[in-house]
């Protein structure tokens, strides 16, 4: 009775979780809840000719301070931005309020250039300056949406905001070279700020192999200044059901606990098959909440890798993979067979 009362108000610490975080959406920073697609006034025209390449870096730095939460990002201008910027032509290496510009050439083909531009813009949601030097002329290339680019255009005589490329001055198969962002310590900033619980050299499974083990590992740490109080590992099925839990034993002075502490409880080697989640729940003093889930497969065939489970960190990248434990079975006959033949060739010498 007392697991089951257990795993019921585990069940509803992570609703609780999971309905804060929804009624918090709307108050998230901008660097979460923007929408780039609408121009909140971002969007800038040259001031003067010859200054399109300045004008474009500034509305993609405007952006980037926009994502970054920057109560100043209104005050990122062409004449603000010229100072660090500008030497007769945009210089193809500055920094502007600890956001590092990068220049760099596009491909000659057609396709890789496309591509690029497409990966380009999905790791840079600011945008990027991309240039035409048979124009001469630059825009900020903004997005890539729906099979189509979007731009602002600084050029007077184009419509002003976030256009289709084909209504700008510049095109995909004119452009030869882009300056982008290439490091931004604002976003470093605020991302090292906003870190409250944290999950420490935690590791999860992707697949376990019916009967396999799989050891715990890693550790969840308190706000700064905190101290935990209330950790729980849970497995849950395709339904929603727990089929297995563990929770913490706290004192109230724990600023760090151990996964380990409950790996004897948590035994995914007694796991049917099937699809599974692997969660992480915990709670500090200063009210910080954490809920980490992550889905996973029991199998009871080898996988088409030949590794019957394996081991990500949260980050996704492979940190270790075992052989399948039913080829044991297999190379065991095989020596076994050898041994036999062996044992048959000497009792023919005598």
């Amino acid at each position: 009775m007392a697991n089951v009362q257990t795993q019921n108000r585990w069940r509803r610490r992570m609703a609780a979780l999971m309905l804060t975080v929804m009624l918090l959406v709307p108050c998230m920073p901008r660097a979460l809840a923007a929408d780039l697609s609408v121009d909140a006034g971002f969007y800038l025209k040259q001031s003067r000719s010859g200054t399109c390449t300045l004008t474009a870096a500034a509305m993609m730095l405007r952006r980037r301070a926009y994502l970054d939460g920057l109560a100043d990002w209104v005050d990122v201008t062409e004449n603000s931005v010229r100072p660090q910027a500008w030497a007769n032509g945009l210089s193809h290496s500055f920094t502007y309020k600890a956001m590092k510009v990068r220049y760099a050439t596009l491909p000659a083909d057609q396709g890789a250039k496309t591509q690029a531009l497409i990966d380009l813009l999905a790791a840079h949601p600011e945008g990027i300056v991309l240039y035409d030097r048979s124009q001469p002329h630059a825009i900020l290339l903004t997005d890539y949406t729906n099979g189509v680019f979007y731009c602002s255009d600084p050029a007077g005589n184009i419509t002003a905001g976030r256009v289709p490329i084909d209504s700008a001055s510049v095109s995909i198969a004119g452009s030869s070279c882009y300056w982008y962002i290439a490091e931004d310590q604002n976003a470093a900033s605020a991302a090292a700020q906003s870190i409250e619980l944290q999950l420490v050299g935690v590791t999860y499974p992707v697949n376990v192999h019916t009967g396999s083990g799989l050891s715990l590992n890693g550790a969840v740490s308190a706000s700064s200044g905190s101290t935990l109080t209330e950790v729980a590992v849970l497995i849950e099925d395709t339904a929603g059901n727990t089929v297995m839990s563990a929770s913490a034993s706290l004192t109230g002075t724990e600023s760090s606990w151990s996964l380990q502490q409950v790996d004897d409880q948590i035994r995914f080697g007694t796991l049917p098959a099937g699809s599974y989640t692997y969660l992480i729940i915990a709670e500090d003093a200063a009210g910080d909440s954490l809920c980490f889930a992550s889905s996973f497969t029991v199998s009871d065939g080898p996988t088409a890798d030949g590794c019957y489970w394996s081991v990500q960190d949260p980050e996704g990248a492979m940190l270790q993979q075992e052989a399948p434990a039913a080829q044991e079975p297999a190379a065991e006959s095989s020596l076994g067979s050898q041994v036999a033949a062996f044992l048959e060739g000497l009792g023919s010498l005598f």
